[in-house]
């Protein structure tokens, strides 16, 4: 969409439906509000956004709400509560407000304005914050969405509804979402393209390096990842690691995916009797998806049933569980045994990651995109 018709279509807006927006839109609506970059001081190691401590981005989300952090271009999750529609009550004050498959909440800070730009602080940021509000504008129309905007939003009401914002002013509110009337495109509804690994970890206890080196792996080798879990927001991992999961996994369609690969940690013996979590695994067999695990993790796979008679590994601790679940315990760092991939620990995630690309290949060479 050009400027000119991103433009044009800021007139005569429809109402924003409530249909979920896939992370991809999100993305590119945080992006074009805090993701100008400028060169940090002679002693910084890149970039950093302009007035971030200042000026921030709040995402409300069916599944809570989010801070945008434009230095890893990552949502943070700062409540769990779907606040969209006691936040469009309080701001819009009227029955059948449009509530929005995303609101966006831009806040400030104005002591912190003030600190460095004295009296002139509050122009200040009024005038950055309706720089964003215009990116967001022009980002959301060129994306085929449309929005209502509260350029008057009442900072207490906000801070009513978003308790995470109690310290903040709210600027400006808009409610995203496609047209009211327009079927959203299957991307928005959860369907993901081919050469998807759906990647499984515990809500707590996952081994960071498992998840970080065979994640990397396989986004280098041309798969997309998404990372599911039994609980949304953010997860922490055994060494303090913080990540995002985008997916509960009671909501994952695995004929959206190419791959099932679980991480282990001591939180995956949290998985080892979950019914999701056996049937998942049980559906992956059944539909022939390559079915991958490492560390902890191929207990999973023995306790649904998935490794009878395969050759397998896994971490050391986990032998007899294999064992009981019929696999043929190899100790090997990697095992491949038809669609099935295991290994035993972080250092071998490189080789793990390279049989799940392998895998997938083989199933569907079109579906992989070359390695690089």
């Amino acid at each position: 969409v050009s400027v000119e018709q991103a433009l044009l279509g800021l007139r005569n807006l429809p109402a924003p439906a409530n249909h979920r927006l896939d992370l991809p839109k999100i993305g590119q609506l945080a992006w074009a509000m805090q993701g100008a970059m400028v060169t940090a001081g002679a002693n910084a190691a890149g970039a950093v956004p302009l007035e971030i401590a200042a000026i921030k981005v709040y995402f409300a989300l069916p599944d809570g709400v989010y801070l945008y952090n434009p230095v890893d271009h990552a949502l943070q999750q700062a409540d769990e509560e779907d606040v969209r529609e006691p936040l469009a009550a309080a701001l819009l004050n009227q029955s059948g407000a449009p509530v929005g498959g995303c609101q966006v909440i831009v806040a400030a800070s104005l002591a912190d304005f003030n600190k460095r730009y004295g009296t002139r602080g509050r122009a200040v940021m009024l005038l950055q914050a309706g720089r964003m509000a215009q990116s967001l504008q022009l980002a959301a129309v060129a994306q085929g969405l449309t929005f209502v905007s509260t350029d008057g939003a009442d900072p207490a009401a906000v801070r009513r509804v978003v308790r995470s914002l109690r310290t903040l002013e709210a600027v400006y509110v808009a409610f995203v979402g496609y047209p009211v009337g327009q079927t959203p495109p299957a991307t928005a509804q959860g369907q993901v393209s081919q050469a998807v690994a759906l990647l499984v970890i515990p809500p707590q206890g996952f081994q960071d390096e498992e998840f970080l080196l065979t994640k990397r792996a396989l986004e280098q080798g041309g798969m997309q990842v998404i990372t599911a879990s039994t609980r949304m927001g953010q997860l922490t991992g055994m060494l303090g690691g913080i990540v995002r999961a985008d997916l509960l996994l009671n909501q994952a369609n695995l004929d959206n995916f190419q791959a099932l690969v679980f991480i282990g940690g001591t939180g995956a013996a949290d998985y080892l009797h979950s019914p999701v979590v056996l049937n998942l695994v049980r559906q992956a067999v059944t539909r022939q998806k390559v079915l991958a695990a490492i560390g902890t993790a191929p207990s999973i796979l023995a306790n649904a049933g998935a490794l009878k008679g395969a050759r397998a590994t896994a971490f050391l601790s986990e032998q007899a569980r294999l064992v009981q679940g019929g696999a043929v315990y190899t100790g090997n760092p990697v095992e491949r045994d038809g669609p099935a991939i295991t290994a035993t620990s972080a250092p071998a995630a490189a080789l793990f990651a390279r049989g799940i690309l392998d895998a997938v290949a083989e199933k569907s060479p079109a579906a992989t995109a070359p390695t690089k």
